[in-house]
């Protein structure tokens, strides 16, 4: 893992952000596996991100939160749904078909 203020630049020559941790071998679901790489490779975020995957706040563990000095704090769920899954959907609620159920 980089140190505070150390700069990594992947293999196209991008600014990347701090991905904490940043050996992740294993994930939960592939869709958290994809957006930790689109955040590590694709996205191209300056240094000044911080990304953490799986953080433990308070008994709480949500998929990724994002930091920047710009905007400040951003919570992200991760979730593996396909559109045409949702049946339904509102302001509060999404009703989801899945295998059947």
């Amino acid at each position: 893992m980089r140190s505070p203020g150390q700069v990594a630049i992947n293999k196209t020559g991008a600014i990347m952000a701090t991905m904490i941790p940043s050996d992740i071998q294993a994930f939960t679901t592939e869709g958290e596996r994809t957006l930790y790489r689109f955040l590590n490779t694709c996205s191209r975020p300056d240094n000044h991100y911080l990304a953490w995957y799986l953080p433990q706040i308070a008994g709480r563990e949500p998929d990724f939160i994002l930091y920047t000095p710009d905007a400040g704090l951003v919570i992200l769920e991760v979730k593996d749904w396909g559109l045409d899954q949702i049946t339904d959907a509102d302001r509060q609620l999404f009703t989801l078909y899945i295998e059947g159920k």
